[in-house]
């Protein structure tokens, strides 16, 4: 009872789907919506299960292909049911990607009917993953701290303009099948035994750099950062599609080259790795002064 009184007080909580790797708090003002994906009989769900993410990815690596879903109105009305803040933020990714901003809006619909006033404001980010993962924290630190819906809509603007993520595939069959970044795999192929190195910025994503090796990619990862956000201390997100040791060696590189105020390492949800594929690793940024 003392969670639910605190949360009440907040005037506004947030809503994200499982994807954004933030685990549910509603005592801090955070509820999250479940991201099922299936591969075979099996089922797993973003939740931020180690050992059911590495099972994920070992079934991938045997050649087995995943069937994704997008969460449904109800699992979205019900988000939005354990979040009794007097109003919510729900943020989704960008509609032509994803039916999760309708299903949220349905949902949204759903519950002003159901109790006679609209409560949830659906905001559709112009990001995915971590760069939706970044920009979660920041709504949440706000919903935390007290702030309103005003400010915290306002905020999740400013930083999904100023959020971006780079990263590298370990393979092209993955998001080869998705249809998604064309982009990325114009002109190569998996024969030539080369990983793209990418960039996504505002929902476009467009390849940087060509790497052999994993050196390469860290190189290349480390020169675009160094490049792009200079001396503007940054926090970050570093994530990985069952590629520990990549990530790891990542943090480190932009800890020399950045001036980072925080930085984290997560495992990228199976509904992003069923589109980048097992092997991907890269980072978010976003700078520091969104996290004040």
């Amino acid at each position: 009872m003392q969670g639910t009184t605190a949360l009440t007080a907040r005037p506004c909580g947030v809503v994200v789907d499982g994807s954004a790797a933030l685990p549910e708090d509603l005592d801090s003002g955070l509820a999250v919506v479940p991201v099922r994906i299936r591969i075979g009989d099996q089922e797993f769900v973003d939740c931020g299960d180690a050992n059911q993410y590495a099972l994920f990815y070992e079934r991938l690596r045997a050649g087995e292909a995943p069937i994704t879903s997008t969460p449904s109105p109800g699992e979205y009305l019900e988000a939005f049911r354990r979040n009794p803040a007097p109003e919510v933020v729900c943020l989704t990714i960008p509609e032509r990607w994803s039916g999760m901003f309708g299903a949220a809006s349905v949902a949204a619909d759903m519950l002003e009917q159901e109790e006679g006033r609209r409560r949830v404001r659906v905001v559709e980010t112009e990001a995915a993953a971590v760069s939706l993962g970044l920009i979660a924290r920041v709504a949440a630190r706000l919903a935390q701290a007290g702030s309103d819906t005003a400010v915290i809509t306002d905020s999740v603007r400013r930083a999904g303009a100023e959020v971006r993520m780079y990263g590298s595939l370990a393979t092209l069959t993955y998001v080869a099948r998705s249809g998604r970044v064309p982009a990325l795999i114009a002109g190569i192929s998996n024969t030539l035994h080369v990983r793209p190195v990418f960039r996504m910025q505002g929902g476009e994503t467009g390849r940087v750099a060509l790497a052999r090796t994993t050196s390469g990619v860290l190189d290349a990862l480390g020169k675009v950062a160094a490049e792009t956000f200079g001396a503007v201390p940054q926090q970050v997100l570093v994530f990985h599609a069952d590629a520990v040791d990549g990530a790891t060696q990542l943090a480190a590189r932009l800890e020399r080259e950045l001036q980072i105020a925080r930085c984290d390492v997560v495992a990228l949800s199976p509904i992003a790795g069923a589109y980048t594929g097992p092997g991907a690793f890269g980072f978010a940024s976003l700078p520091a002064a969104f996290a004040a």
